[in-house]
């Protein structure tokens, strides 16, 4: 299948796997952030999580995949680490081997793309967030590899739904996004509301758009005690900022009476401008409210630790302004945990009434509320359990690369 302004893509010498489909190159772009850092640290959050169960299950399904990302170290420079599924992670240098912040990353998708244009050939160029899609679409159409996209935010969304006094995205990245997602072979959403966005704020042709939900480790991510302690305890979980609302969370919290309030456990590192500001915040805040000992932070946890923590839980709070898909409320779903979730776009496509609970209301009274509300039905809660479990069952890693591959072979020209 040959596309206006490409060349042919390479398919000649693609082989079979043994579910009869064929193997293809796959490089996932990831520039700004590297899989294999802590989700919850710094820039890295749920696509993280993503791209490298994607890249390990497309691996183990026989496909050769590389991720490409930004080397922020010199210890970086140079390195290829091959991941137990056979995937391999590789770091490009881009601009100075140290962190950069996101407003420094776009001087340097350019060079970041040459970088990319050196290596081996790939079938499908597949970038996560607009600056990698910046520095990887036009070595797709120089290669002859097919592009694809996943925004994983889409800043018009974003900015619509700002928390106070938090920065808007700018124009640029508004621009790169419409651009990309008219331009891309093939766009991949992870819900319905957010592939209306790119419809009808970017323009993108409604065939180009696949919904692809995310799936969960449901070995990691699994039912364990929780409710065994005198104190029950709730959790918010990400980097802690203003977009994730864990002010919100305390708020509530403080509306509680002390026979019936939580303990809450925020998960989760500072991130991005202005973070260290909202977190003094945070703690000045718990403090006025009387809840030193009612709240803890625990910082980014290990991905065993952060799915121990969950499942001791009687509810995983998602109070964000907005959400690509809330992977964390299919993890707590994993773990037969409801959730107490803003209906912000995103969570309205994730969370379901027999999950957990959706709150219109951002006021304080009424996530109380809610949260006292579930607290005190003990039975309504382990029904929402047992959906849950069987909701989260559903959602393999597996079944979401199988879906990608299949997307890649067809947007690809593969014969």
């Amino acid at each position: 299948m040959h596309r206006a302004g490409r060349p042919e893509a390479r398919h000649h010498n693609l082989n079979r796997i043994p579910d009869g489909g064929l193997r293809v190159r796959i490089g996932l772009v990831s520039l700004h952030t590297s899989p294999l850092d802590t989700p919850g640290r710094g820039d890295a959050g749920g696509m993280n999580v993503l791209v490298r169960a994607l890249a390990d299950e497309l691996a183990r399904a026989g496909h050769r995949v590389e991720v490409l990302t930004r080397a922020a170290s010199v210890a970086d420079l140079g390195r290829v680490e091959t991941l137990d599924s056979g995937a391999r992670v590789r770091f490009l240098q881009a601009g100075d081997a140290a962190p950069l912040g996101k407003e420094d990353l776009p001087r340097v998708t350019g060079e970041f793309g040459r970088m990319l244009a050196g290596l081996h050939p790939f079938d499908v160029l597949h970038s996560h967030y607009w600056l990698s899609g910046r520095a990887a679409l036009p070595v797709a159409r120089d290669t002859g590899a097919a592009h694809v996209l996943s925004l994983h935010t889409v800043a018009v969304v974003k900015n619509a739904r700002l928390a106070p006094r938090d920065a808007p995205e700018p124009q640029l990245r508004i621009d790169a996004e419409r651009m990309l997602s008219r331009r891309s072979d093939a766009v991949v959403t992870s819900t319905r509301s957010e592939r209306d966005a790119v419809i009808v704020a970017y323009g993108a042709s409604p065939r180009a758009v696949e919904v692809i939900p995310p799936g969960v480790d449901t070995d990691l991510f699994r039912p364990g005690s929780a409710g065994a302690s005198a104190k029950p305890s709730v959790a918010v979980v990400g980097r802690v900022q203003p977009l994730k609302a864990q002010d919100l969370a305390v708020r509530a919290m403080s509306r509680l009476a002390p026979g019936i309030r939580p303990h809450l456990y925020i998960a989760g590192e500072v991130s991005g401008a202005g973070s260290e500001r909202y977190r003094a915040e945070l703690e000045r805040l718990i403090e006025a409210r009387g809840l030193t000992g009612d709240v803890t932070f625990v910082g980014a946890l290990p991905r065993p630790e952060l799915a121990q923590l969950m499942a001791a839980c009687a509810l995983v709070l998602v109070p964000s302004h907005s959400e690509t898909y809330g992977l964390v409320t299919l993890e707590a779903a994993a773990c037969g945990v409801p959730v107490v979730a803003a209906a912000a776009p995103g969570l309205v496509d994730s969370v379901s009434g027999a999950m957990g609970v959706l709150v219109r209301d951002r006021s304080e009274r009424a996530w109380a509320a809610a949260i006292e509300g579930l607290l005190r039905d003990p039975a309504r809660r382990a029904a929402m359990a047992r959906a849950s479990v069987t909701h989260a069952h559903g959602h393999s890693w597996k079944a979401a690369a199988a879906h990608l591959a299949t997307l890649y072979e067809r947007v690809g020209g593969a014969n």
